[in-house]
């Protein structure tokens, strides 16, 4: 698809209807941030949460991409800055990539809360976000890396949001950066990775870091949109809460200021640190998945379920639409909802307002 064809209007339907959100924290729905354009563009490679690398990896493997898509973004939305905000402790893997392509990246200290978008905004801006805003509030738009990446697809590659890059890491034979399809069931991952099955009952696993993440029930859960990385722990070891693992016994909470070591040290699982992966280490799963679960409501609490299109027995194929979004305004803040497509060929096995579920014919 020709940039040169595509207005404003055009790319932010494009957006929602490739079923574009937030690959990371919230999910928050990308289209809704660009029906009010900014002068600044913050790309997130901060992996804000211990053990995420699978953003700084992409960014690695795909930077062509990545300049074209920058270029594009400041073509259709007139952005006057684009600037990636990571970490100081990337600068060697970012500045090589900064100078051979000529981004701007802002370095922030190596500290936990640098993940966060509104801190990430007034480091990189020095512009204060109120505590009940968005950055869109003082002008700037926040996304991370593989949202920007999704966005490539979608505008050059005509390909709806159909795969997750995301961290596997903690109990496992081998950590690891995955490339597998939304709506993968996180048993089927365990098994890929290696993990005994007779131990499931033993681990535990956190979806979206040990610091924000939800812990994830083994035998129900997928892979969503949003979804970075998990952390399998053995259960015995650590008590874990709804939200997050708690802090050892003894220790301090982990805060906003901490270091990711510093933060992983207080929840005992440091140890976990240690491993830095490449793009030659990514380990495409695509074609091993028999089986999806996609959930229709996946992008995060303001979000609204989508509206399946399909029912059992339907064949699809990797692409095929089989949820739509809300009818109705595409400004309306009520409807916030975006489509979700077949991530794998098979058939149409089972369909509720909560998911669809696909098996590999």
């Amino acid at each position: 698809m020709a940039t040169a064809t595509l207005t404003r209007e055009q790319t932010v339907q494009l957006f929602r209807d490739k079923g574009l959100i937030g690959a990371g924290g919230a999910g928050f729905p990308t289209y809704f941030k660009y029906l009010s354009p900014t002068k600044t563009l913050i790309v997130n490679a901060e992996e804000g949460e211990p053990g995420y690398e699978a953003n700084k990896v992409l960014l690695q493997d795909k930077p062509e991409a990545f300049v074209k898509i920058f270029a594009t973004l400041q073509e259709i939305f007139g952005y006057e800055r684009i600037v990636i905000g990571a970490k100081d402790k990337d600068k060697h893997l970012l500045d090589p990539l900064a100078s051979r392509y000529g981004w701007e990246v802002s370095y922030t200290p190596s500290i936990y809360g640098m993940g966060e978008e509104r801190w990430l905004t007034k480091a990189v801006t020095g512009q204060e976000v109120p505590s009940n805003k968005i950055p869109l509030h003082v002008g700037v738009t926040v996304n991370n890396v593989e949202t920007l990446y999704n966005m490539y697809r979608a505008i050059f590659e005509d390909k709806p949001v159909t795969d997750k890059y995301f961290n596997v890491y903690g109990e496992v034979p081998k950590q690891q950066v995955f490339l597998g399809p939304v709506g993968m069931l996180l048993a089927d991952i365990l098994n890929l990775s290696g993990v005994d099955t007779t131990r499931f009952n033993k681990l535990g696993v956190i979806d979206g870091g040990p610091l924000m993440g939800d812990k994830a029930n083994v035998g129900e859960h997928a892979v969503l949109k949003k979804t970075n990385g998990f952390l399998i722990f053995e259960a015995a070891l650590y008590i874990a809460d709804q939200v997050s693992l708690r802090p050892m016994t003894g220790k301090e909470a982990p805060t906003w200021d901490d270091t990711l070591p510093a933060a992983m040290q207080k929840i005992g699982i440091d140890r976990y640190l240690n491993w830095k992966p490449t793009p030659k280490d990514t380990l495409d799963i695509r074609d091993k998945v028999r089986r999806v679960k996609i959930m229709m409501h996946q992008d995060g609490p303001r979000g609204k379920p989508s509206v399946p299109t399909v029912k059992a027995g339907d064949r699809v194929k990797v692409g095929d639409l089989i949820a739509k979004p809300l009818d109705g305004a595409i400004n309306d803040f009520g409807l916030l909802s975006v489509a979700h497509h077949a991530s794998v060929d098979g058939l149409v096995k089972e369909v509720t307002p909560n998911f669809v579920r696909i098996e590999r014919a």
